[in-house]
Order: structure tokens, then C-alpha cells, then sequence
């Protein structure tokens, strides 16, 4: 995935743009697992892991046969890694990005891999919050192909997460230049609905959903999304759901982020029983959980070992890599554990990190819960120099 090439089809191009913003996407929601346990007997069963069979593992141990025999081949080991990754984006294993990273090692420290590998690094390090070695990838790349597409939609993505918003909409502008109205429109469409005109963002995403002749299925289920929550935040909530529901009907496995999403939002819409149901038979990756977890308390079934296993691994995780999970853990004490204070400071501590709007939203209500209205002057007047439309809770 070097750039746009024209002997590529467009709905394929469009799929693997769609691709890596889902991928960068998913990386909001990082997901932890317990740390290792020494059993202390030989026939403890200490976790059972999903099988490994399906078409993604058939590619996979192609990828990884094809690699064995040529370890230097970059476009089966960032073929490989992405597998890994777009894998990941449904499970929310961190395992997977563990093996995406072995793919890549035969150019481990080099500083200018292949611009494929390149690129793989980058998503990598997303997903794993290392957001400045993310943009030294992007930048890599883009100085030796300034036409990769993906590359540009990666940077628009990650100053999106991280509220650069001027930034995002320059790197969008570069899509304009690759001629997918699709891409590049859905690219400005995600800073629009934080920056002031989000009624104009879904005007173009509800004009493409109504085409679904032009869509496929990835694409049509990352639109939806972006269509739902475009809506949600213009108080337009029959059509987020509509759009919601749409985006799970079009998924064969609905993402993580997807998932999330849905269940915040109906949680906000006072429907508990409805994210119990949505999530039965999920992976049990954290930001799951913690939705589940609140869906529950919030209709009398509160589980106390999932809330124990929870605080373990939120604890854990913050020793270890310091902002990383603060979001997952400011949810946890402010949803779940009533302990608003601790809450509001992991707030602001994600806040340095990630500024969108679930990270604002986390700091406003934490300080209202703590009483201390003053702590929320970095995000009303981020909120203000944005011009965004999400209401304050």
C-alpha cells in the first residue's frame, strides 16, 4: 500500500482507505488484559482462547508460510501485519498487535523501512498510543510517497484524534488530488462534526448511504457510523439509531469502536437492556466491559466479578503505561466505582493525550460530579475554539 495506483479498482482503494481509518479509529479504545498469573496447579486452566480458523486465519497462515520462506519480503510481512490489525478491530486482542509487530521485526530500528512497512509501523503505534512515533512514520512515508493515500488519510485521522483539526482538514485536502469523492468527503465529514458544521457532514454522509449501489460493505458500515453519531450530536436520534442499526447489519464482525459507540449512546438514551443484549457473546475487551458493566448496574444485575476483574486491569494498566488507558479507567471510576475526584484526574490526564468528544464529555462530568467546575476551563474552551456542536452534559 505505497499509494494510489491506477491499475488498482477504486472500490478496492476505497476499501483499503476504509481500512485504515477503521483501523485508526479502533485505536481509541485500547483495549488491556489481566497480567500473566503463575498457576499454582498443573492442570489450572488460566484462559481459553478463541479458535483460530475462519478465512482471516486461512490468509494469515498463508501470509505467515509465504514469510518463513522470505523473511525480507516487505509486501507479505505488511500484508501480514495489517491482517493482524484488521483482525484486531474485532476481537480487541492486543496479542494481535503483539504478532502484526513480529511481522514487521526483520526491519526492527531501521529508520527508513519500506514505505509499506512504514505505514504498518505507524498504525501499530496508533493503536498502541504512541502518537508522536506514529506521526514520524506518517511523515517517513510521506516524504517518499507523497501520493499514498492512505498515508494521508493516517495523519488526518490521528490530528483528528488528537483535536488538530486544521491540520486534519489540510491532509483531507490531499485526497481531493486522488479523485474518490467518497474517501475525501468522508475524510472532512469526521473534522466537520467537530469543528462547526456538522449538519454539512451529514448531508454528504446521508447522500452516500443512500447510494449503497456504490458502497461496499466496509465502507458502508463506516459511514453509518459516522452518519450515527453526526446525528446523534445534532439531536437527531431516531436517525442515529437508524444509522446505528445499519452499520451492524452491514458488518459480518462488528468492530469494537462500532460496538462502543452504539452502547454509549444508548446508555445516554436510558436503554441498559439494550447494551446487555447488543453485547452477550462479545469479546471481553475492556471498553466492552465497562459498558456492559454500567448496562448492568443501571438494571439491578451488577456482576461483581466482572467489576473486580475490570479494576484489576485498569489498575494494572495505569502502572505500567502510565496515559495509555486513562480513558477506560476515568470511565470505571466515575460509572462504576462513584469516585469522582480520581475520575476527574484521569480525565484531564487522557485529556493531554486524546481530545475528542467521549474524552471531553468524561472531564465535563466528572468535574460536575466532584464539584469543581473549574477544572473543566481547558475543554469549554477547547470547545469554544473548535466551534463544536456537541452539547455540554
Amino acid at each position: 500500500m505505497t499509494g494510489f495506483n491506477d491499475n488498482v479498482g477504486r472500490s478496492g482503494w476505497r476499501r483499503a482507505c476504509a481500512a485504515v481509518l477503521l483501523l485508526l479509529i479502533q485505536a481509541q479504545f485500547h483495549t488491556v488484559f489481566a497480567a500473566p498469573v503463575v498457576p499454582t496447579d498443573a492442570g489450572q486452566i488460566l484462559e481459553r482462547l478463541p479458535p483460530r480458523d475462519g478465512a482471516a486465519w486461512d490468509d494469515i497462515r498463508s501470509l505467515q508460510a509465504a514469510l518463513a520462506r522470505n523473511p525480507a519480503d516487505a509486501s507479505v510481512a505488511a500484508e501480514l501485519a495489517r491482517s493482524y490489525l484488521e483482525l484486531n478491530r474485532g476481537i480487541g486482542d492486543p496479542r494481535l498487535v503483539a504478532y502484526a509487530s513480529r511481522a514487521l521485526a526483520h526491519w526492527e530500528g531501521a529508520t527508513a523501512p519500506p514505505v509499506d512497512v512504514a505505514l504498518e509501523r505507524a498504525l501499530i503505534a496508533q493503536t498502541e498510543h504512541r502518537f508522536d512515533a506514529a506521526r514520524e512514520e506518517i511523515a517517513g512515508v510521506l516524504e517518499r510517497s507523497p501520493r499514498s493515500a492512505q498515508a494521508w488519510l493516517a495523519l488526518a485521522a490521528l490530528d483528528t484524534v488528537q483535536g488538530r483539526y486544521a491540520d486534519a482538514k489540510r491532509s483531507c485536502a490531499r485526497l481531493v488530488l486522488l479523485q474518490d469523492a467518497t474517501i475525501a468527503g468522508a475524510c472532512f465529514a469526521t473534522v466537520q462534526v467537530m469543528t462547526g458544521d456538522a449538519a454539512a457532514a451529514y448531508r454528504f454522509l446521508s447522500n452516500n448511504l443512500a447510494r449503497p449501489e456504490s458502497l461496499d460493505a466496509e465502507s458502508t458500515a463506516w459511514l453509518a457510523t459516522l452518519a450515527a453519531e453526526t446525528a446523534e450530536g445534532l439531536r437527531l436520534h431516531d436517525d442515529a439509531d437508524r444509522h446505528y442499526r445499519a452499520a451492524l447489519a452491514a458488518s459480518t464482525t462488528p468492530s469494537i469502536y462500532l460496538l462502543t459507540s452504539y452502547s454509549d449512546f444508548l446508555l445516554r438514551r436510558g436503554r441498559p437492556a439494550e447494551v446487555i443484549a447488543l453485547l452477550a457473546g462479545t469479546p471481553p475487551a475492556d471498553t466492552l466491559w465497562l459498558r456492559l458493566a454500567l448496562a448492568e448496574a443501571r438494571t439491578g444485575r451488577s456482576d461483581p466479578v466482572r467489576i473486580a476483574t475490570l479494576r484489576y486491569r485498569l489498575e494494572l494498566a495505569l502502572r505500567g503505561q502510565e496515559r495509555a488507558h486513562a480513558r477506560e479507567a476515568a470511565f470505571f471510576a466515575l460509572y462504576l466505582d462513584d469516585d469522582a475526584r480520581r475520575a476527574l484526574t484521569l480525565a484531564l490526564d487522557n485529556w493531554a493525550v486524546q481530545r475528542e468528544q467521549i474524552d471531553a464529555r468524561l472531564v465535563l462530568e466528572a468535574a460536575a460530579a466532584a464539584q469543581m467546575p473549574d477544572a473543566t476551563q481547558p475543554v469549554r474552551d477547547w470547545l469554544t475554539s473548535s466551534h463544536s456542536e456537541w452539547a455540554a452534559p
